[in-house]
Formats: C-alpha cells, structure tokens, sequence
C-alpha cells in the first residue's frame, strides 16, 4: 500500500513538472534561435559597412554561386545540398561567410528534419530565409515595379530599420531556396501566402530586423500555421484572403514606390 501510495505521488508531480519542464526547454530554444538570428544579422550589417553599405544579395533558385547571402536547396531527397555547410560557409557561395564561419547560426534549434543519404539520417543545414526584398537579385519580377527594392542600408527608411524584417526561420515543410518571398501586389482578399514562416515557437517565428533586434513574431491566422508535414514540401503561393500574418508581413517587409522613381 504504501508502495502505491509513493508511485501515485510521484506520478502527480511528474504531472505538474513535465509542464513546466517542457515550458523551459521551449523558452531555451527560442533564446537560441533568437541569438543565431541576431550572429546572422550583425554579419547582415558588417558586410554593409565593408561594401559601402550594399547589402548582400538575395535570390531564388537551386544555382549555388557569388552574389548572394547564402547558397544551397532545401527538399527531402538525397540531394547534397541539404548538408552542405559550404554553402554557408565559404566566400564562394555565402557573402556572410568572411563574418560568421560556423553553420551553427543558420539552423533553428527546434528545425528537426533530416534527409537520408547514403541509407544514412543527417540533419538539414539551413531553416533561415531572408527577405525578397533585401537587394533582390534575381531575373523573376516579384512586384519591383511597384514596390522598393533596399539595395543600399540607406534605402531602409519605410518601413524603418526597426521595422523592416531582414531574416526570418521559415517552416522545414516550405524552405527550399535562401529567399523569403512576401506578395505585396495581393492584399486584403486577394492576399496570398508565398512562402511560410515557422511555428517552432509557441506558433511563432524568430525574426531579425535592420536595426540589428530580433524577436519571436506569433503568428494569429490558423491558415499561417497548417500542421507541420513530415518530410514533404507544402503546397505554396496559395490564397489567403484577409490574413493579419500576411498583412504584417507586407507591412515590414517594403513600401510602395513613388511614380517619380
């Protein structure tokens, strides 16, 4: 009986802790996350300051190559893409690379995918994305016809730094390229969800901003936040009409252009 009433008692207080346990470990990683983040953009900001406030270059795509922040395709199949620290590391292929040399800050402690090469599990290499409209150097039109495309620091003024997203984590189920593409042209009912951010954090994302603060944006719309697909890409670009995420994120990530520009 007594032996009973023991196990019964440790059982309710696992019950109250593992909670709280839990709580904690989520709080850690978001600390993590958020310090990665903040190591990315001060990399962000010292490139500028060496290139007489260029910003590094962001593009779409599978190339890897020069002229942009970083390099790399992230899917589910064996590609080599998926665990190569090269990408992010080496001058080559990573502008930030001369600045930050560890992998490290690149991936979300709460991203857990993994591809199989080799009949071997490896993790993946990259959850962060930056945003299109960051000295977007690409072929593709995005809406730069309309909407500004900061190519120099001094173009970050609306929004302001502080309010301009620079780097954000993006969903393992929608990163594929180092580009984060928001649709400025489409709002209000005619909005659209391009690519999706992460919801490691309390359905929430890391995000780094120009003035070099980073914090955990909690998204409100369920249509943000679909269940998590293991090892398979979301559909993207999909309509979201009247979507508050959408609409903060069009809101800090460029401003319309002036006719005169």
């Amino acid at each position: 009986m007594e032996l009973l009433v023991v196990i019964a008692v440790v059982g309710a207080v696992s019950a109250l802790l593992l909670p709280a346990v839990a709580r904690s470990k989520n709080r850690a990683q978001a600390f993590y996350c958020l310090n990665n983040l903040r190591q990315l953009q001060t990399a962000w900001q010292f490139y500028a300051d060496d290139n007489q406030g260029w910003l590094p270059g962001v593009i779409g795509g599978s190339y890897p190559g020069g002229g942009r922040w970083v390099s790399g395709w992230m899917d589910f199949s064996n590609n080599p893409d998926n665990t190569n620290i090269l990408h992010l590391t080496h001058p080559q292929y990573s502008q930030l690379a001369p600045y930050i040399t560890s992998p490290a800050p690149y991936k979300c402690p709460s991203d857990r995918s993994w591809v199989l090469i080799g009949g071997r599990v490896h993790p993946r290499v990259r959850s962060v994305s930056m945003n299109c409209w960051m000295n977007y150097v690409g072929t593709e039109s995005i809406g730069q016809d309309l909407y500004r495309v900061f190519r120099k620091l001094d173009d970050i003024r609306d929004p302001p730094p502080t309010h301009a997203w620079v780097l954000m984590d993006e969903r393992e189920d929608s990163i594929n390229d180092g580009l984060f593409r928001t649709n400025l042209k489409d709002r209000g009912v005619l909005a659209r969800i391009v690519d999706f951010p992460a919801s490691y954090h309390g359905l929430g994302a890391g995000i780094a901003f120009a003035d070099g603060h980073a914090e955990i944006k909690r998204w409100v719309d369920r249509r943000t936040t679909p269940p998590l697909r293991t090892r398979q890409l979301l559909e993207l670009d999909v309509p979201s009409p009247d979507n508050a995420d959408v609409a903060w994120l069009q809101s800090r990530s460029s401003s319309r252009r002036n006719p005169a520009e």
